[in-house]
């Protein structure tokens, strides 16, 4: 066992929990293999899951941020928070929209004031339209919303634990209530993409770390075999099933999955092998810029070059094989990671890495080490 909540109120305010990136490269994979692999996307919930991931991750990191006592004022910590955010989010979203903008990419040009104000998620609804390039920016749409919002209920609350877990429950109870049980009709159309549903995994993962921060995390439950196989099965079921409670179901895994990563380790060998690899961090690392490279150059590249190349074979001439044809997300699969990788981990080092040099230079956060945390 490795975990020490007694110790989180003393550290630092930007913490680095390495088995994180483990579970990014994960999921951004698992997006990946939606999007390239239709074929298996028939079979594995994978895109939405993977999404569903990053998005306990984020509740959980941007929370236990913002739990942290600081020095600042409500107004400095929050435009601090917002600064901060930006200079990670905002750079190479705005490049590739730029990017498809110049290239004259017609849903980029049409709808660009939504893309600009990461109002898109209810754009892609709203107007009903087609695949393009940036159909993927909806869940950026939706964590960025988040953002703007969560510092607010964070910086109010964080010194009235009560009122903030009341606050961050009903978060998670609106959201899937909404998408399990439709409590409301009228806007059954946007339950896939909006911040009133999908701030449900986000809350999930604010829960989490608000149990971390207070020493509420139970040991004999995160140390135990049988709840780790079983939460693991009940994941892999999950994702392969259809049923009701499906949503709230994955959710939870990835919550589990989040808090398991950060404090305490796996005890199948190969899972935490996984998760401590150093190549595997490095992807996980760079996962933002794989997620928002990663559409682009499969819409482009099914177009204009692998598309175009199966419709020109005569699969006739295949005879038994013919089968295989269904079967191109084996070369797709590969070959998008591969791009998408290659053109992350650029990004990463000649743009991202440059700008977040920024963050302590202008947003720097000045932590209180004597300030107690309030009980009540």
């Amino acid at each position: 066992m490795n975990h020490q909540p007694s110790s989180l109120n003393n550290e630092p305010l930007t913490k680095y929990y390495p088995a994180i990136d483990g579970l990014r490269c994960m999921a951004v994979f698992l997006v990946l293999l939606h999007h390239s692999a239709k074929y298996l996307a028939n079979y594995i919930y994978a895109g939405f899951y993977g999404v569903d991931l990053f998005f306990v991750i984020s509740g959980f990191l941007v929370t236990t941020l913002l739990l942290k006592p600081t020095t600042n004022s409500f107004k400095q910590n929050y435009f601090r928070f917002i600064g901060r955010r930006t200079l990670r989010i905002f750079p190479i979203y705005y490049l590739t929209i730029l990017i498809l903008w110049l290239f004259a990419q017609p849903i980029v040009r049409e709808n660009l004031f939504y893309l600009l104000t990461y109002t898109f998620n209810y754009a892609l609804v709203l107007k009903q339209l087609p695949k393009s390039p940036v159909n993927h920016l909806w869940s950026l749409s939706v964590e960025e919303q988040f953002y703007l919002c969560w510092p607010f209920v964070m910086l109010l609350l964080k010194n009235k634990i009560k009122w903030l877990v009341i606050v961050t429950m009903m978060v998670v109870v609106v959201g899937y209530a909404q998408v399990v049980l439709l409590v409301f009709p009228s806007i059954e159309r946007y339950n896939y993409i909006s911040l009133l549903t999908r701030m449900a995994p986000l809350g999930l993962g604010a829960l989490g770390a608000i149990a971390a921060y207070k020493n509420w995390l139970p040991d004999n439950i995160f140390t135990n075999k049988i709840v780790e196989y079983c939460m693991l099965l009940l994941l892999v079921t999950t994702l392969v099933a259809d049923y009701k409670f499906k949503l709230p179901v994955l959710g939870l895994c990835s919550l589990y999955l989040v808090l398991k990563a950060a404090f305490y380790k796996f005890s199948l060998t190969f899972f935490n092998q996984f998760l401590s690899n150093k190549s595997v961090r490095f992807l996980g690392s760079i996962s933002y810029g794989i997620y928002i490279f990663h559409y682009p150059i499969l819409f482009y590249g099914n177009y204009y070059l692998l598309e175009p190349f199966f419709r020109n074979i005569d699969v006739s001439l295949l005879g038994k094989f013919q089968k295989y044809t269904w079967h191109t997300w084996i070369i797709k699969f590969p070959l998008y990671s591969i791009l998408s990788i290659g053109l992350a981990a650029f990004s990463f080092k000649y743009i991202e890495t440059p700008i977040l040099k920024l963050k302590d230079r202008f947003f720097k956060y000045e932590e209180n080490k004597t300030q107690a945390f309030v009980n009540q």
